[in-house]
């Protein structure tokens, strides 16, 4: 992978998972190597089992969207920090990641660092909506999902297959 960029998906539209998905079976069709490291999400949908097919590791929290903190530091940044550090990822997706800062479980200091420790070879995808202006700033490519209507206002549940 040539020099990698910071990217965020953010707002609070439908699609910001999705979209980071996307990319890492485009970047996996093109031989890089690709982690996810999913905040605040412990339930398993159906890109888990696509990503298990194609060998895709994604490693989800495992508390999952109960309350604050599991532990300090927040193992998952921990994880962030040694896929950094080996540079073993040419794409790693940090998902959720704009949750885990409001929730508690992530400092934005902690979230800036891996930043600085990016190696220059690798990309960084965060998603989550309220994006921190800091992080907003360090990114090279912002994307807002913004929801302009959403079948979910009428009362329709989350589907199997679309939404998880």
């Amino acid at each position: 992978m040539r020099k990698g960029e910071v990217q965020i998906y953010t707002g609070d539209g439908k699609g910001k998972t999705t979209a980071a998905f996307g990319l890492c079976f485009r970047a996996l069709g093109h031989g890089h190597r690709v982690r996810v490291i999913q905040f605040l999400k412990a339930e398993r949908c159906g890109e888990h089992v696509m990503a298990e097919k194609v060998g895709l590791p994604v490693t989800q929290c495992p508390m999952g969207r109960k309350s604050g903190p599991c532990a300090v530091p927040c193992p998952l940044i921990k994880e962030a920090e040694r896929v950094l550090k080996e540079n073993a990822a040419d794409l790693l997706v940090l998902d959720e990641l704009m949750a885990a800062i409001r929730h508690g479980c992530v400092s934005l200091d902690e979230a800036l660092s891996l930043l600085d420790m990016r190696p220059e070879n690798t990309e960084i995808v965060m998603t989550g909506r309220r994006a921190p202006r800091e992080l907003v700033e360090r990114a090279t490519l912002v994307t807002s999902m913004e929801k302009v209507k959403h079948f979910f206002d009428a009362g329709v549940p989350a589907r199997e297959g679309i939404e998880y």
